[in-house]
């Protein structure tokens, strides 16, 4: 064999080595991507069931109504206790108010329509007891057309009514100097232990259509509290 031939022999077999070499390493690469890709996609896998696992829970409870004593309507005492073994919405509002009172009151008669199970109740907690006396607020109950055996209005001392507002994490804060009187909107749905198990926009109808099948789910929890 010639020198030439010798060369150009040796070529080809370095090139043909080189051909196998890249050949099994794309192999050896192909297969880690693949076992990287199957560890990623069960990292994936496990961030999504935890993430699941983490996602609260539908009405799970928000926290404690607070302990009241306070006056209704018909100038009884309502408590805290009365309203044990009850579902119940409680909103705060004020008789003479001039912005969103109307709308949520109205709602409110909509949400006793819509749900009407009489361990029902609506609260109504007035945030301007010293105009809304119990003579004020049955008056105002039947000209909005509030079932008497559904609603209570409630009234107090002032520093008292605004106490429980507070406790019940629902803003209001009473008028001082030239700030009038204001309120929240939000409405809250309490089960029959008193725990807070949902927050609402009482002038809103898609936020108050889902308050009303919140409320039928809690009203189908087996049993009442002791």
């Amino acid at each position: 064999m010639g020198r030439n031939q010798k060369i150009l022999v040796t070529t080809l077999w370095a090139v043909a080595v080189l051909a196998m070499i890249g050949v099994v390493g794309t192999g050896l690469w192909a297969r880690r991507q693949g076992a990287a890709a199957d560890v990623d996609g069960a990292s994936a896998a496990a961030v999504a069931r935890v993430q699941v696992d983490q996602a609260p829970a539908e009405l799970e409870p928000l926290y404690d109504a607070p302990s009241f004593s306070l006056t209704d309507q018909n100038g009884r005492t309502v408590t805290n206790k009365t309203l044990h073994g009850d579902v119940w919405v409680a909103m705060v509002f004020f008789t003479n108010c001039p912005g969103v009172c109307p709308m949520m009151v109205s709602r409110m008669t909509e949400l006793q329509k819509a749900v009407t199970s009489p361990d029902a109740k609506v609260v109504a907690f007035s945030v301007d007891p010293e105009r809304d006396t119990p003579e004020v607020m049955k008056a105002y109950a039947e000209r909005v057309g509030a079932d008497p055996t559904r609603w209570y209005f409630l009234t107090g001392p002032k520093p008292t009514m605004f106490e429980v507002a507070h406790a019940l994490k629902l803003a209001a804060e009473p008028a001082q100097d030239n700030k009038p009187l204001t309120h929240t909107n939000k409405a809250l749905l309490i089960d029959r232990a008193g725990h807070v198990r949902g927050v609402y926009d009482a002038t809103d109808p898609e936020s108050m259509a889902k308050l009303a099948k919140d409320a039928r789910t809690l009203l189908s929890e087996k049993g009442k509290p002791a």
